[in-house]
């Protein structure tokens, strides 16, 4: 990414906030260094020129600002008075005239007088912009993006930019803290895998199903910032799964169907088990068999139910009628009690978990195979309700990604209505009114390149960073949401 400037921030220790239980006494002062990075080449998004730059301090989360100074445009940047503590975050506000016109902030970082000042990296940017950065991972389409630990892992994909488009093997990690865009390792050749959070404290990635040469894929591979480890598993040889984490850090695997078979109504479940993982089939069987689905936990909850809806039958018909299992008794609810219909049944959709509990259903294709532009949402005590807002004309109804912001609406990018369709770069914005319970669906900047396929992840710093689904070698581009809810 483009570095504009090394901003010098000087920390003294003497200097405490009353009421700080991390805070340190110490006559030495600490420098703290942050790089600032900006748009590559990129004049719509970048920052410059701004009257005013406003630094401030504070713990995470926290509205309270430990420190703040405000800076003219060309002066230094030093901000003295800044507490020790293990979970600071530094922001940075760019002002013309009265207007806040860009931001950005660093992860957590930890300040001490027993360790080398910290050198996080700081992306600023004009807000709600995307950016061109100069990170260039590989150009997957249709593999997996993983936000893990506030970084983003990139898995799996196929490689449209080169000859016969091979399958993507190594795994990327882009650490959003150092700047730096990593390889951890390879797995498998694979297309069409899920993936989802197994274990605690902390987490890790499981990847599992999709094919595997002319098979499906009889094995899981288990992976994090570090390693990647492979486990056989005859049972996840299948396709048009889905991988759903509980709470707990188990991991239940629904439907899906093996290549050329009909689908299947297996539940199976993932766990921790020492330094391996314990798969094994439950003996709950969906009513209704499927692939290319979604399964939905409905809040963080212990046991917390989930959610499975769409999707299509062995005859190919999408499925109108949603289950649900309950993990605490690894059982689905009674047909007879609960089997609410959607209203517009579809399959390769999205369902999204929204603020207030309900789920929201964006896109997929319908009986004849046809853009669902309709939106639904459901919760348990109403079922599918039709809202009044449609997908736009100018998004995909397929391979478009959607992801929370940092104040609780979601990012919608990309996609194309069909296979092989043009992608689009167009972007919008969803917002639920959780009081009257109607959706919005807001235009905001488009992408500097049309995707379909794509990863777009959340970052520890509140920027969504965006990823492949493009024919060429084309840099990643970074979303900048404003601060509400970036604190």
């Amino acid at each position: 990414m483009a570095l504009a400037t090394r901003a010098r921030w000087l920390v003294r220790a003497g200097a405490l906030v009353a009421g700080l239980g991390d805070a340190a006494c110490a006559t030495d002062a600490v420098v703290v260094t942050p790089i600032i990075d900006v748009p590559a080449d990129d004049l719509d998004a970048t920052a410059a020129p701004v009257d005013e730059i406003a630094l401030t301090v504070a713990h995470a989360r926290s509205d309270h600002d430990l420190v703040t100074e405000t800076f003219a445009h060309g002066e230094a940047l030093e901000v003295p008075g800044v507490p020790f503590g293990d979970d600071l975050v530094v922001h940075m506000s760019g002002f013309i005239g009265a207007s806040n016109v860009a931001y950005g902030r660093t992860c957590t970082i930890a300040v001490s007088p027993n360790a080398a000042p910290p050198t996080p990296h700081l992306f600023f940017s004009r807000s709600v912009k995307f950016a061109s950065t100069n990170i260039v991972p590989v150009s997957r389409t249709g593999g997996l993006g993983i936000s893990y630990l506030g970084s983003a892992l990139f898995v799996d994909g196929s490689d449209l930019s080169a000859a016969g488009t091979p399958l993507v093997t190594n795994v990327e990690r882009f650490d959003p803290l150092t700047g730096k865009l990593t390889v951890i390792g390879d797995v498998q050749p694979r297309a069409g895998a899920v993936q989802a959070l197994v274990g605690t404290s902390p987490p890790r990635v499981a990847v599992i199903g999709g094919t595997w040469g002319s098979a499906g894929a009889k094995f899981i591979e288990v992976l994090d910032d570090r390693r990647i480890d492979r486990q056989d598993s005859v049972e996840m040889a299948r396709l048009g799964l889905t991988a759903t984490s509980l709470t707990d850090g188990r991991v239940m695997v629904i439907g899906g169907n093996p290549p050329g078979q009909p689908p299947l109504g297996d539940i199976d479940e993932i766990a921790p088990d020492g330094a391996s993982y314990d798969v094994h089939k439950l003996t709950a069987v969906l009513a209704h068999p499927r692939r290319r689905h979604s399964a939905t936990r409905l809040g963080d909850d212990v046991g917390a139910p989930v959610l499975i809806a769409g999707g299509l039958d062995g005859a190919g018909v999408p499925i109108g009628v949603a289950e649900l299992f309950k993990p605490l008794s690894e059982s689905l609810a009674s047909p007879a009690t609960f089997a609410p219909k959607m209203n517009f049944p579809r399959y390769g959709h999205t369902a999204t978990l929204m603020p207030d509990g309900s789920i929201l259903f964006i896109g997929g294709l319908d009986l004849n195979n046809q853009p669902v532009r309709q939106l639904e949402l459901f919760s348990i005590d109403a079922g599918f309700v039709t809202l009044q807002e449609v997908l736009p004309a100018d998004i995909g109804a397929i391979d478009f990604t959607t992801t929370p912001l940092p104040d609780g609406r979601i990012l919608l990018t990309g996609g194309h209505d069909a296979p092989g369709a043009p992608a689009f770069d167009s972007a919008y914005i969803v917002r639920l009114d959780p009081l009257g319970g109607s959706v919005e669906v807001l235009p905001t900047d488009h992408m500097v390149t049309p995707r379909a396929g794509h990863q777009a992840l959340a970052l520890c710093d509140g920027t969504i960073l965006i990823s492949g689904g493009a024919p060429a070698q084309f840099p990643a581009e970074r979303y900048n949401p404003p601060p509400l809810g970036r604190r």
